[in-house]
């Protein structure tokens, strides 16, 4: 089956992460100092995926990432089931270690009982067993999959967790749902979308949360395959989470692909499916397909997906003309040819004479023109 997308639509999805919403004027001040750590600037740099490079994004000075893009080994996992695209587990967090955003593995399971006549070899694979390199699990909703699995990985010390508010996302799953048919030849998965906000303890501080997560059924076809799809989270102490915002809204508008890396990957998952490409015209044509579903995507979750704290703008960037999509929460956006971008509300502000600031090189960004 044509699985050669799945890891090239993940990483686009990173740059959906902002929305477009309201936020009372009166505390964005207060909630920039939080964030901010009471300096006058916030500083972001560019920064890699650590591993293969296979996207940049806007990283908070201070801040560390851990992981990126993986690969299973299908000759120690188990067989070949989760072993043909890359695979992103990344964490990024802030210097106290008290805030963060993570991106958890897309990993496909095996329900036994979804189709009973396809799956002679039931009675042989229980569940938690290894079938082909993937787990036997009966196939869950986002929020049964969240609270049992997501969790438990991406916080093994989590205590006393509480969903306090899931929100189903159908327009957002439709979204999935036609680019499967797309890159499927009109075969269509069924998906399941929602976000949890939820409250827990870690090592004695309270933490508020949210993560979003699809589950991808792929149906007759797959005969009991399932996948979890596009997992991925943001935290903070929980009084500090809308100070936050515009800081998780600017890594998430600020992430760029690397076309080489999606082109040798696509190529990669060919290989691994053993399923071969016809001509360099159907890689032109998916780039551009996953290019339409992404803006796609971008309006979907622009409307509905969980941030609901910062507004955007759109910037020109001072070196290429380029716009850009960042957060509008501090007033004023420099930014250097490398790619490193300052926000402050410091209308005197100048961060080529801050002797605090290593790089230099820094032009004001402004705000379109329309």
């Amino acid at each position: 089956m044509n699985s050669m997308t799945a890891t090239s639509v993940f990483l686009s999805s990173l740059c959906l992460l902002a929305c477009n919403a309201d936020i009372n004027p009166d505390s964005r001040e207060g909630k920039n100092r939080a964030a901010a750590g009471e300096s006058p600037s916030f500083v972001f740099h560019r920064s890699s995926e650590p591993n293969e490079k296979a996207f940049t994004f806007l990283l908070p000075e201070g801040w560390s990432i851990s992981g990126g893009i993986t690969r299973v080994d299908p000759n120690t996992s188990g067989g070949s089931g989760n072993a043909i695209e890359a695979k992103l587990y990344m964490k990024l967090s802030s210097p106290d270690n008290k805030a963060g955003m993570g991106w958890l593995p897309d990993t496909r399971f095996f329900d036994m009982r979804r189709f009973p006549g396809q799956n002679l070899a039931a009675p042989m694979f229980p569940d938690g067993s290894n079938y082909n390199g993937m787990m036997v699990m009966r196939m869950p909703d986002p929020e049964d999959f969240i609270r049992t699995i997501a969790v438990p990985f991406a916080h093994p010390h989590a205590q006393n967790l509480q969903i306090i508010g899931v929100q189903q996302l159908p327009e957002l799953s439709g979204e999935y749902r036609k680019m499967s048919a797309l890159m499927l030849g009109g075969y269509n998965f069924e998906y399941q979308t929602a976000i949890a906000t939820m409250e827990y303890t870690e090592n004695g501080i309270q933490y508020l949360e949210k993560m979003v997560c699809a589950i991808e059924d792929w149906g007759q076809l797959g005969g009991g395959l399932w996948s979890n799809k596009e997992t991925w989270y943001v935290r903070s102490e929980k009084s500090l989470f809308e100070s936050y915002a515009p800081v998780f809204a600017t890594i998430g508008q600020s992430v760029k692909l690397n076309p080489v890396w999606i082109s040798r990957e696509i190529r990669s998952q060919q290989v691994n499916s053993n399923i071969a490409l016809q001509t360099q015209r159907d890689i032109e044509r998916i780039d551009r397909e996953i290019t339409e579903h992404r803006s796609r995507t971008n309006s979907e979750i622009n409307n509905e997906l969980y941030l609901n704290l910062t507004g955007q703008e759109d910037y020109t960037n001072p070196f290429t003309g380029e716009t850009e999509r960042g957060t509008n929460e501090w007033n004023y956006r420099w930014e250097n040819d490398q790619g490193d971008v300052i926000y402050t509300n410091n209308q005197n502000y100048h961060p080529n004479d801050d002797v605090d600031i290593a790089v230099k090189g820094f032009k004001r960004s402004e705000i379109r023109k329309r």
